[in-house]
């Protein structure tokens, strides 16, 4: 009986000592998981303190602007797709349906005007009032049909020429939020101050004027809210009325508006504008020929996004204004200088890289005072280049081909080199489509008018020409020979894009210098067709001239 009892005993104390082992297993396996989870939050902490400071030094990198940091924001750049603000999408198909009812209902007028009068002049004034109206996308298509010379009347083009790149600003109650959500770490923390009114109010963006934490001075350009919503739609209903025009004149237009609209989408998304910009500044500052005489805004990368372009900003003045501008302005020492600068640029781009600014309008073309010290007598004045979304490509091939045409502009030495020039220039416009070989280059290249006395001279065309160019363009009579162009869906778009960049040289130098007499004698056409020679014989792989 005590031998049972005393194996019970044995038994329950062994139960004990099992329960106490387990217990303290329990415990030591409790204290560890503790430590464990004390570790992993204690490593949680440190990362999370880290991620903030990165992030804070990052901010502060932003904040100062270091070189650092602007490298960093380029290489982030397309990284990242961002959304779409928010309301944007539901705001631009309201509004983009008003504007589709009232589009149609100007389409209607149009197209009953047209009918009972048969005027294209009518016609086509018509549609540029009803862009006026519209604004937005409707006036950056204008503009770009202002340089298509073959399928409008000159009075049309100049109906669209007129339309300026403005429109009323968007309040700052619209802009606020979408500077304040593509600004990190919000409008307080990166800027002294920000302009709530903007300086410029255009068809797609608006700028603003601001002043950094680091005291430097910006200008902030604003995507307009709606516009990327309304898009579609309003470039299908304006290619709806180009496709009226086109039926009722015979004149295709739609070929390059096609074409043009696509393009245009690209400025929606200030990425592509700001890759471009910087393309630019790096291509003036690696020229001798460029380098001081124009200039780049310098971008702030690390403050750029989609909808928000932050550059420098540019104490000057629209190139057409520099004569009130500026008190020490000379017309016979300046405009020559300014214009050699613009041209020069323009040709170098053209024909070494076949990538070019497509839209320099007086608006987008500035002066200030050169930064660096200038030799007695030489111009004070340095060009600034902005607006750097409506860049255009010509391929390799037609780069070549465009500059050999420019090559063989110069005067021919004999009779037999004029005879193989002009065989090249035929066989050369023919793979283009053009049917009249010497308007086109009259017309489109030199930017003269059918009809001067001096084809490279830039003076408006006479009374004559005027009555019966738009006959002429559209071979309404048999007398005046073959249309400049017998084939559009040969013409490379971005071409003649290329040509009409030469509208703006016309214009902004014609303004800059007429009635002035210290510019007598000074053909600035001349001096374009002789920097256009010079650099496309520069053009790399370009054959040979006859």
């Amino acid at each position: 009986m005590k031998a049972e009892e005393e194996t019970r005993a044995k038994e329950a104390e062994e139960q004990r000592k099992a329960e106490e082992e387990e217990k303290g297993k329990a415990a030591a396996d409790a204290e560890h998981a503790d430590d464990v989870q004390a570790k992993a939050d204690a490593e949680a902490e440190a990362r999370e303190q880290q991620r903030m400071q990165q992030e804070a030094a990052v901010l502060r990198g932003i904040i100062t602007g270091s070189p650092g940091a602007r490298e960093e924001a380029r290489k982030q750049r397309w990284v990242v797709e961002e959304d779409a603000d928010s309301g944007d999408e539901a705001l631009g198909v309201l509004s983009s349906l008003g504007r589709s009812m009232s589009t149609w209902a100007s389409v209607v007028a149009i197209g009953f005007s047209f009918t009972m009068s048969s005027n294209p002049m009518e016609a086509g004034r018509q549609i540029a009032n009803m862009c006026r109206r519209q604004g937005g996308i409707y006036v950056k298509a204008a503009q770009t049909a202002s340089s298509m010379e073959f399928a409008f009347p000159h009075e049309v083009l100049e109906e669209f020429q007129s339309l300026q790149d403005s429109a009323d600003p968007q309040s700052w109650s619209e802009v606020e939020s979408r500077v304040r959500k593509h600004t990190p770490g919000g409008i307080d923390a990166m800027y002294e101050s920000f302009s709530e009114e903007p300086i410029n109010a255009a068809s797609i963006a608006q700028v603003h004027v601001a002043t950094r934490k680091t005291g430097e001075k910006v200008a902030a350009k604003i995507l307009r809210r709606n516009i990327a919503a309304s898009f579609d739609r309003d470039v299908k209903d304006y290619l709806g009325l180009l496709g009226m025009y086109e039926s009722a004149t015979g004149t295709p237009v739609k070929w390059m508006m096609e074409w043009a609209m696509e393009e245009l989408k690209k400025e929606l998304d200030f990425r592509w504008e700001a890759d471009l910009q910087e393309e630019c500044q790096r291509f003036v500052d690696s020229k001798k020929e460029l380098r001081g005489r124009l200039a780049v805004p310098i971008l702030h990368a690390e403050l750029c996004s989609r909808r928000l372009l932050v550059m420098e900003y540019i104490d000057g003045c629209k190139l057409i204004k520099a004569p009130e501008h500026f008190d020490d302005w000379d017309y016979a020492r300046d405009v020559p200088a300014i214009h050699e600068a613009l041209e020069t640029w323009h040709a170098m781009q053209l024909f070494l890289t076949g990538h070019f600014h497509g839209d320099p309008h007086p608006g987008n073309v500035l002066l200030r005072r050169r930064p660096d010290k200038q030799r007695p007598g030489q111009c004070p004045f340095q060009v600034v280049i902005i607006d750097h979304g409506g860049y255009y490509s010509l391929d390799d091939d037609t780069r070549k081909l465009y500059a050999e045409v420019w090559s063989m502009m110069d005067e021919p030495k004999n009779d037999a080199q004029k005879t193989a020039r002009r065989d090249r220039l035929k066989e050369i416009m023919a793979g283009w489509g053009i049917g009249h070989t010497s308007r086109f280059v009259l017309e489109q290249m030199f930017n003269g008018h059918f009809g001067s006395a001096d084809p490279t001279a830039s003076i408006t065309e006479n009374g004559e020409a005027r009555r019966h160019r738009w006959n002429w363009m559209h071979q309404k009579r048999d007398d005046l020979g073959p249309p400049v162009f017998a084939d559009t869906g040969k013409m490379p778009p971005a071409l003649m894009k290329a040509f009409g960049v030469g509208n703006f040289t016309r214009s902004a130098w014609t303004l800059l210098s007429k009635g002035r007499k210290e510019l007598r004698g000074w053909d600035f056409c001349k001096v374009r067709v002789g920097i256009m020679i010079h650099w496309a014989k520069q053009s790399p792989g370009v054959r040979r001239s006859p």
